[in-house]
């Protein structure tokens, strides 16, 4: 067994104690918190509410003894959703006052369809 060849392998790339680490910086939160989460979540649910309203209206135009809900809420739920998404954009990129702003369009949009299409 004189002749033995040495074993190398993955272990040779491991750092040595003395190689020096390095620390990266760490991303810092972003400011809003809950406020911005919750009207995320409110925008989110109205884009899933107008795709449940599209495909109910879909149903009906495909089975005759089915009204549905008529194209002018599928509309109405479509456009709510864009407003909130396109104020949630907002809401994500802006801070202060016009974040605020932002977060409470969404939610007066989440509103408006909710009362004129669905408690109206």
């Amino acid at each position: 067994m004189s002749d033995a060849v040495g074993v190398t392998g993955p272990t040779e790339r491991l750092p040595k104690p003395d190689d020096p680490t390095v620390e990266l910086p760490r991303a810092r939160a972003r400011p809003g918190g809950p406020w911005r989460d919750l009207s995320g979540a409110l925008a989110v649910g109205l884009c899933g509410l107008a795709l449940v309203v599209l495909a109910l209206q879909v149903y009906a135009w495909t089975q005759p003894d089915v009204p549905g809900p008529g194209v002018g809420v599928l509309l109405g739920h479509i456009a709510a959703a864009v407003a909130a998404v396109v104020a949630q954009r907002f809401a994500d990129r802006l801070r202060g006052p016009q974040a605020a702003l932002a977060m409470v369009l969404v939610a007066v949009a989440c509103g408006a369809a909710f009362w004129y299409f669905w408690w109206a």
